[in-house]
């Protein structure tokens, strides 16, 4: 992904996180501080990785760039698509589900957009 592609996600993300604060403050942040602390353990490894399969592999030639609106619509559906399937526990709770989302919800945003921002300084 280019730089342009994953500041739009950020944003995305940022739209998000945003919008399950304005119900679920609280859960909101609890649950981003828990996704994204372990994203912060796994950007650190997957940058690792990235430079040991360089190493091995060798560099790539040219880096991707401009904006393909496809490729941040695809993933952005994926993750709707996700946070679908976490709507489930509004369900499945009854007393606390409201919470249970918005805390699960921004969990995995968080983990996302740490992991996102963490690969913009390539």
């Amino acid at each position: 992904m280019s730089r342009p592609e994953r500041l739009l996600l950020l944003v995305f993300f940022t739209v998000v996180l945003a919008l399950l604060g304005r119900t679920e403050l609280v859960s909101t942040a609890v649950g981003a501080v828990a996704g994204g602390v372990p994203a912060l353990l796994a950007a650190g490894r997957l940058t690792r990785l990235s430079g040991r399969m360089d190493a091995t592999l060798g560099e790539v030639e040219q880096r991707p760039t401009g904006l393909r609106p496809a490729r941040v619509a695809v993933r952005a559906g994926l993750h709707l698509l996700v946070l679908g399937g976490l709507l489930l526990t509004t369900v499945f709770v009854p007393f606390i589900g409201d919470e249970l989302y918005a805390a699960s919800a921004a969990a995995v945003t968080g983990f996302a957009a740490v992991l996102t921002a963490a690969r913009l300084r390539r």
